[in-house]
């Protein structure tokens, strides 16, 4: 894809949302990743870039006041016009701030927010890096991560109007911790796939999490899965559920492979039924996928 303006720099480990025909990508690691490293701006960057896919132009804001630290292994998610970042890492330093971009400052002056928890408003996420998070309604839902100690498999909830964040009591077949995993969601269904777990191997399971009966289920008999794999790409478009790259176990062909997850076929609750579909796509304009 040609783009144009602000472009970033090389990087690895950032996270992006998408509203509408703008994508936002935010943090990441490029000095590691820039082939000029005296070039790059800082280790970490802490830049806030907007892609405009109409145009394909990308903008980097110049914000006011103080911002997040930049970082790896976070996520960041869109509610409405707010952006959201929650965790990752920088330096050694694990953690569990949340911020929030408003899209409407960007009419005045453009400013980061840290959301601090009520006083009294109990407890909140552990630091972590490689979880995943959602948004579903005005939540932000987060499994899983690790602090490099410890690998979690705790499942939260952030509320975006009381400003409150709870650890769901949730029921049925729990995944095991892991972190590098990734997610999509479907209605009100929260879709995670792979991840690395404690033992530091890749995981090959879909699992899948019903926000509102804040229930886990697991599957059996999807037919041909992808291979196990962490730091992967996952996303949904309608009934579809759709897995690239990351760091895999497959053979070299799973480099060119585009798994499809048809939801529609794999209803939670039942343990059967096919429901992943393979697509080959031309490696040659793959962007990196497995190694």
């Amino acid at each position: 894809l040609y783009t144009i303006g602000d472009i970033p720099p090389p990087r690895f480990g950032q996270a992006g949302a998408c509203a509408g025909s703008v994508a936002v990508v935010w943090g990441g690691d490029t000095t590691s990743a820039s082939s000029n490293q005296l070039q790059a701006r800082a280790k970490y960057d802490n830049g806030l870039y907007f892609l405009n896919l109409v145009s394909r132009e990308w903008t980097r804001i110049t914000v006011s006041g103080a911002a997040p630290k930049g970082r790896i292994g976070h996520s960041v998610v869109m509610i409405g016009p707010k952006i959201y970042v929650f965790g990752g890492e920088a330096d050694g330093r694990l953690f569990n701030d949340l911020w929030c971009f408003d899209l409407s400052t960007l009419v005045s002056k453009p400013a980061w927010e840290q959301i601090e928890l009520p006083k009294g408003a109990g407890d909140k996420p552990a630091p972590r890096s490689g979880h995943i998070c959602v948004a579903y309604k005005d939540q932000l839902i987060i499994f899983g991560g690790s602090d490099r100690r410890y690998h979690y498999n705790d499942t939260w909830a952030f509320d975006t109007t009381t400003k409150a964040w709870c650890e769901l009591p949730c029921t049925g077949y729990i995944p095991a911790p892991r972190e590098g995993h990734a997610a999509a969601l479907v209605d009100d269904i929260v879709y995670i796939f792979g991840g690395r777990g404690v033992r530091g191997a890749d995981i090959g399971e879909l699992a899948a999490f019903k926000i509102s009966s804040k229930r886990w289920f697991t599957f059996q008999n999807m037919g041909p899965e992808p291979a196990p794999r962490s730091g992967h790409g996952m996303a949904a478009v309608g009934s579809k559920v759709y897995v690239l790259g990351g760091v895999c176990e497959g053979g070299p062909g799973e480099a060119d492979v585009l798994h499809v997850l048809e939801t529609s076929t794999c209803r939670v609750g039942c343990v059967g039924g096919v429901a992943w579909i393979w697509i080959v796509t031309d490696s040659s304009c793959a962007p990196g996928l497995c190694r």
